[in-house]
Formats: C-alpha cells, structure tokens, sequence
C-alpha cells in the first residue's frame, strides 16, 4: 500500500527531484507521488536523499530549490541520491541578494485589520501604527534610573491614567550605563541607538527623558 511522502520524508520545494528522509525508511517502502506511486528498492537512511522522478545522466540534482549536483548515471525513483551517483560540474548561478517580488494585494474585502493607532505621518511604516499606547520615561543615564521609575510608579499609584482610557500605561525603560562615558564616543553613541530604538518603537506614543548630557540624542516623537 503506497504511503504519502510526508510520512517519511520531506520534499523541500516542488520543483525538487528528491527528497530528503527524516526517518530511516525501510526496503520495500511504497510511496505515491505527483499521481503515481514508486517503491525503494532499498532502504535509506535518515538524513539520506532519494529520488522521487526519474532522473537522466548529466542532468542537475535540485535540492532547496537549488542545483546541488548533476546524475553521474540515470537514477530511478526510489534510489538513494548520494556521492556514488552525484557528480560536480559548471553551471550558472544566481547570485541576487535578498532579492524578492511582493505578493499581490487581496481584494479590499479580504484586508486584514488590527486594533491599533496612527502615530502619523513622517515614520518608516513599520513605526507608523502601534497596537498599544504606552508613555515611556527613559532614563539617558544611570544616574536618574530610580527617578525615572519613581515616575512611572507614581502615575500608576495615583491612577493619573484613568481619564484616558486610550493610554495603556507607563514604563520606565532604565539601565546601568551612561555616567562616565567618553560624550559621543562608541559606548555612548550604541546606547544612544539603543535608547532611540525604544523611543521609536511603536507602541510608545510620547515619551520624557532625563535632562542631561545625554538628551540631547531624543525627542519626543512626532
């Protein structure tokens, strides 16, 4: 009886001519394939290639979608794809970098939507539209770490939020760094790049920083 691939195999892309065992498959094992069915003549084991079309000498040996060798002789459905049977050889290859096409947008009826707020315009999209709306005290320096944290505490434990009920809450986003470091040298301009990532994170709506050397590197969000 002639068993799907998946059960003991993975076909990596279609366009493959084999596929790849994730379990040792015995002799005899009968599989269906693209409407027909082949048999191993012996077993493979996990890990291990086989070929599920059959594939001439000389042509190419596709694995991920890729050219990974070329049949050093005709391989039949079923048999174990490996060093005994694969060749080297030149071929042209694709080198483009990330390259990629957008797929094409549903119909406007099939959007998919979230709740969520516009932080307007003038942002990368990916910061333009948040899912929660926190106001942040970040701390730009040690120094006013608990100040920072006395803040966000203090605006909970007063319930100063409660009249908007579109704010989710306060956090303070402290850290041990900032006093004694060369002004603007590698170690400030990292945690500089590191502190602006929180300011412009997308779910922080506004946010207040410590008044120091340090603020001058943030704003509020606009």
């Amino acid at each position: 009886m002639a068993v799907p691939i998946s059960e003991f195999a993975v076909h990596l892309r279609p366009q493959d001519n084999v596929a790849v065992a994730r379990k040792p498959i015995p002799s005899g094992t009968t599989f269906a394939f693209d409407g027909g069915t082949f048999t191993l003549a012996k077993g493979i084991g996990m890990g291990h290639k086989f070929a599920v079309v059959p594939i001439k000498e000389g042509d190419p040996i596709h694995k991920y979608g890729q050219v990974i060798g070329f049949a050093g002789r005709n391989v039949a459905p079923g048999e174990h794809v490996h060093v005994h049977n694969v060749t080297a050889g030149a071929f042209e290859r694709d080198y483009a970098y990330a390259s990629q096409i957008p797929a094409p947008l549903p119909p406007p009826a099939e959007y998919r939507t979230f709740m969520g707020f516009d932080r307007g315009e003038g942002r990368a999209p990916h910061q333009r539209y948040g899912t929660r709306n926190y106001l942040a005290v970040i701390s730009t320096v040690n120094c006013s770490a608990s100040t920072s944290k006395y803040i966000a505490d203090r605006v909970r434990a007063l319930g100063l939020l409660k009249d908007y009920p579109n704010v989710d809450g306060v956090i303070a986003i402290v850290h041990r760094q900032g006093c004694g470091m060369q002004f603007d040298g590698p170690d400030h301009q990292q945690l500089d790049r590191t502190l602006a990532g929180f300011a412009r994170h997308p779910n922080v709506a506004a946010l207040s920083c410590s008044l120091d050397w340090g603020a001058k590197s943030f704003r509020r969000p606009t």
